[in-house]
């Protein structure tokens, strides 16, 4: 892609997600910047500033997940540049992830040490929140002796990633991470695979149908579509994004995720709560919401069966392990990711079938037409991923330290997003990046960045990345993509219902219904009856569900009430 149009990439999306505020930003911070990057190894500026150069420190940092590759190389590097400015020794636990959440909540119970930890609002930040287990971060943004904070994090994408403390009043309880306020979802496809067969790109959902007639046709020992076991970015997605669904916030249906497999939708008339539905509810419980959502539809989970029956899918994917390991190991002809995974999908697919190309199809008709806004795109305007610092934490001040430097430069930012640059990643114009050649993928440095770097000033696309789909970025980036949710800046406070929403019936309903997503049962509709039948039979869960809307309806009111107020 052309310097002019790449850095054009870059300024739209700080300007959206800024919200006018760079002018703001961006004043005096070169030469910290330059400081942090360089001078700070120079003789001259080590006998200058010897006597300002903190005591060194350990910082106990929690993530989840695997540790990266050559991770600590990383942190090596960064111990190295800033030890006389800094002066920080970071110690990183990374914790499964199935683990994770009950280790966090252990630590912090017992007063250990934590100086900054991982967490999202679909996980445990709102109840520590609640209970003040987070420090509030406000002095530190917008605040010159952090500079790269202030750059980084404008006004406006603050406002939107405030949290409701215990004063009443909206805080930054947490560094928010993040790029785009969404990701596309896309099918990746073996491109040359679609040659043999006589295909051009595909482009429409009718061409990837007979792409998939094709694979079943000539390569009777490829599966067409391999699908993730637990039902994400799976058959459900690609066929409700082709066929036309009823929009449910012009209906005023809002969706709020209240915990792990539990899910509300409220009914909004007027600013006021008219109806809710939760996770498992009673099939009467929707009646008062608008048509056609006042009654069970299953017609997506008969489509899916049609495709099992076809063959497009596995007969068992709920066995599949790996999806994307066996698409890019050349056993299946597509898979469905976020398109923001593009360059690992790509380079693995090269590892594992040399001669393979890459294709990309994005999922959903409206956002294959750009349509703004659009429907199926509801946004709160706030990212999902933050680090906090647990009040317990006796270093508060040298962790944001750390998350400024992190954000001061493009050089800082990419040394924990990419790794050491020449080693494990290479500059490609102003703000893309490729692999060195000869390099081992399966060994190289590759860091899950919503955890520590994301932020809309600092990406790098892969150079891979072909300049047809760079409009597609933008338009996750631009926000007349997204409608703004009636319950934008709602925050459910999990702790009155934590007992209930701990209840282990709402994950056997989501296991229940996993099945279905996967095509593995026969008659959808019958099969979907009897279990709804089952849950609303579940006395015990369906005391749990009515306690938790009506603490939820509680909320939720109190705070469309103030909102009407402000």
């Amino acid at each position: 892609m052309r310097k002019k149009a790449t850095k054009s990439f870059v300024l739209i999306i700080s300007m959206i997600m800024l919200s006018g505020t760079l002018a703001a930003c961006s004043g005096g911070d070169n030469n910290t910047t330059e400081k942090s990057n360089g001078g700070s190894n120079s003789e001259e500026n080590k006998s200058s500033n010897v006597s300002s150069i903190p005591e060194e420190t350990t910082l106990n940092i929690m993530l989840w997940g695997d540790k990266p590759k050559q991770f600590d190389d990383v942190v090596a590097e960064f111990e190295r540049q800033t030890k006389d400015t800094l002066n920080l020794k970071l110690n990183f636990t990374f914790t499964p992830q199935a683990d994770y959440v009950n280790k966090l909540k252990l630590k912090l119970a017992a007063g250990e040490q934590v100086d900054i930890a991982f967490d999202a609002p679909w996980m445990n930040m709102n109840t520590f929140i609640a209970q003040n287990n987070y420090t509030n971060l406000d002095s530190y943004f917008n605040n010159d002796k952090y500079p790269g904070l202030k750059k980084a994090f404008g006004e406006g994408y603050l406002n939107n990633n405030k949290f409701t403390g215990a004063d009443g009043q909206p805080h930054t309880y947490g560094v928010p991470l993040g790029q785009y306020l969404g990701d596309l979802s896309a099918i990746y496809y073996r491109k040359d695979l679609a040659a043999k067969y006589g295909m051009s790109d595909i482009t429409t959902y009718d061409q990837l149908l007979a792409f998939y007639d094709n694979v079943m046709k000539n390569d009777k020992n490829m599966i067409p579509l391999v699908i993730k076991n637990d039902g994400q970015y799976g058959t459900v997605t690609v066929i409700e994004g082709n066929k036309e669904m009823p929009n449910k916030s012009a209906a005023g249906l809002w969706d709020i995720t209240l915990g792990p497999n539990v899910t509300a939708t409220a009914h909004i008339q007027d600013n006021k709560v008219s109806a809710v539905s939760l996770t498992g509810d009673k099939a009467e419980n929707i009646a008062a919401f608008p048509e056609p959502f006042n009654k069970k539809d299953y017609t997506t989970y008969q489509q899916i069966r049609e495709w099992h029956d076809k063959g497009y899918i596995e007969k068992e994917p709920i066995v599949r392990k790996d999806a994307k390991g066996t698409f890019t190991a050349g056993k299946a002809a597509s898979m469905v990711e976020g398109l923001s995974n593009i360059d690992a999908i790509n380079a693995q697919l090269k590892a594992g079938v040399p001669s393979a190309e890459l294709g990309v199809f994005v999922t959903q008709e409206t956002a294959r037409n750009k349509v703004q806004p659009n429907p199926n795109y509801v946004s709160d305007f706030r990212i999902w991923n933050f680090l906090c610092i647990p009040e317990t934490s006796e270093n508060a001040d040298r962790a944001m330290a750390f998350v400024n430097w992190l954000f001061e430069s493009q050089d800082n930012h990419d040394l924990f997003e990419l790794g050491i640059k020449g080693k494990n990643w290479e500059t490609v114009g102003d703000d893309k990046f490729k692999y060195p050649d000869g390099i081992d993928l399966t060994q190289n440095y590759s860091f899950p960045g919503y955890m520590l770097t994301w932020n809309p000033n600092y990406i790098r696309l892969s150079s891979t990345v072909p300049d047809h789909l760079v409009e597609y970025y933008r338009y996750i980036a631009d926000e007349k993509t997204y409608i703004k949710s009636a319950v934008a800046g709602f925050a459910f406070n999990q702790d009155p219902v934590k007992n209930e929403l701990a209840n282990p019936d709402f994950v056997k309903v989501s296991n229940d219904e996993l099945a279905y997503k996967l095509g593995m049962v026969g008659d959808p509709a019958k099969g979907m009856a009897k279990l709804q039948q089952k849950w609303e039979s579940n006395s015990r869960l369906q005391q749990d569900i009515e306690t938790i809307k009506a603490e939820l309806r509680k909320q939720l009111e109190a705070y469309l009430d103030q909102q009407s107020a402000g």
